[in-house]
């Protein structure tokens, strides 16, 4: 991930406060941030995601690529400097040295993903219920078209692709 920020350096540096959000679960518009320094925890619907405090890491990328609202709130926690790639900055989509690295962080986080998913069902092979779906969550996920995918809770009807 490191990488990415000597493809970030000309661009702009924010530092963020303790708790201060920088993107918040559900914004459109949101930029691209490629951390620099400090923590930050991601959460979604309330609920610890990640913390994050690797130099290079990249936050809105999802929603940048997708065009569809942030997809989990992310704030600083001890405080953190973030370089920022504004929407408006369409242009980093055709830096291929950028995307690559995108892609690459964005293949580890699918694969660990899917090794974890693929535990799950081993474990619980015989279960029912939302544990029996892991099967097609892993189809969706490993050769499924975004398109395709459909949420399975009440609490969020619409599929966020």
């Amino acid at each position: 991930m490191s990488h990415l920020l000597d493809h970030v350096g000309d661009r702009p540096v924010r530092h963020f406060g303790d708790g201060e959000v920088l993107i918040a679960e559900g914004e459109t518009d949101t930029p691209l941030f490629v951390l620099s320094d400090g923590r930050l925890l991601v959460e979604r619907d309330g609920q610890r995601i990640a913390m994050v405090d690797q130099p290079g890491a990249v936050l809105g990328e999802i929603s940048m690529l997708l065009g569809v609202p942030a997809t989990a709130s992310v704030r600083a926690v001890e405080g953190a400097s973030v370089h920022v790639v504004d929407a408006a900055d369409a242009g980093i989509i055709d830096d291929a040295a950028v995307m690559g690295d995108v892609a690459r962080l964005l293949a580890a986080r699918l694969q660990a993903m899917v090794t974890y998913l693929v535990d799950v069902k081993q474990q619980y092979a015989d279960a029912s219920g939302h544990l029996g779906l892991v099967d097609d969550v892993l189809g969706q996920l490993t050769f499924g078209v975004a398109g395709d995918v459909e949420s399975g809770s009440e609490r969020d009807p619409e599929p966020y692709y």
